[in-house]
């Protein structure tokens, strides 16, 4: 109930979230331990249901609608990881995490386990998990800017009240908030809930 399909651009070389279960893993109460991953061409049923009776929360995948959006493909979806709220400051250092209003997020943050489970010594790589980047970090490894909108880890992007800033995990080959900034709250659909084509290792909740 509160689940509907919904078509929505996802760029294929930018890689969504995906955790498992690992054994003897603790599971606490009310806890959300399926998480979703996601790739170009899988089809996700968005629960509407969730944000009708909470806010989203950091951490969490949303489906949002592009209309209005500078900087975004027009009348289509985009799936992204929220990462700060109305009112929150925002820096990306150069270790490659993120730090909301001077608080440094890791991997004990809900929702970025993986995110920011990567190994600090190898540098970020498309299609693995390897934090987030600022402008500054990204071009020693590409000759474009991933993020204009962070160009080194002193710029602080403020995100006003009312608005939602996200990002995308594969940090380097995703278009994100980096580039075209925040973006109304009531633009968002939903929560990502689950792949339910094709019929793959990813189909269902998540994945051991």
């Amino acid at each position: 109930m509160g689940e509907e399909p919904f078509t929505f651009w996802f760029p294929p070389e930018d890689l969504a979230p995906r955790a498992g279960l690992a054994d003897g893993q603790m599971i606490k109460p009310d806890e959300e331990f399926i998480k979703l991953k996601v790739v170009s061409g899988d089809h996700l049923f968005v629960n509407r249901m969730s944000y009708n009776f909470r806010h989203p929360r950091r951490g969490e995948i949303i489906v949002f609608s592009s209309d209005n959006i500078p900087g975004l493909i027009q009348n289509t979806h985009y799936i992204k990881r929220l990462v700060a709220l109305g009112g929150e400051h925002v820096r990306i250092g150069n270790d490659r995490h993120l730090i909301i209003n001077g608080r440094r997020l890791d991997a004990s943050t809900p929702g970025f386990e993986l995110v920011y489970g990567f190994d600090p010594k190898q540098p970020p790589q498309k299609d693995r998990y390897s934090g987030h980047v600022n402008n500054f970090i990204a071009r020693k490894y590409a000759p474009y800017d991933l993020a204009p909108n962070f160009p080194d880890e002193q710029a602080d992007f403020f995100v006003p009240p009312g608005y939602y800033l996200a990002l995308g995990d594969n940090t380097m080959n995703s278009h994100d908030g980096r580039a075209w900034g925040y973006f109304p709250q009531d633009k968002v659909v939903g929560k990502a809930s689950f792949v339910f084509w094709p019929i793959t290792s990813r189909f269902g909740w998540g994945y051991r």
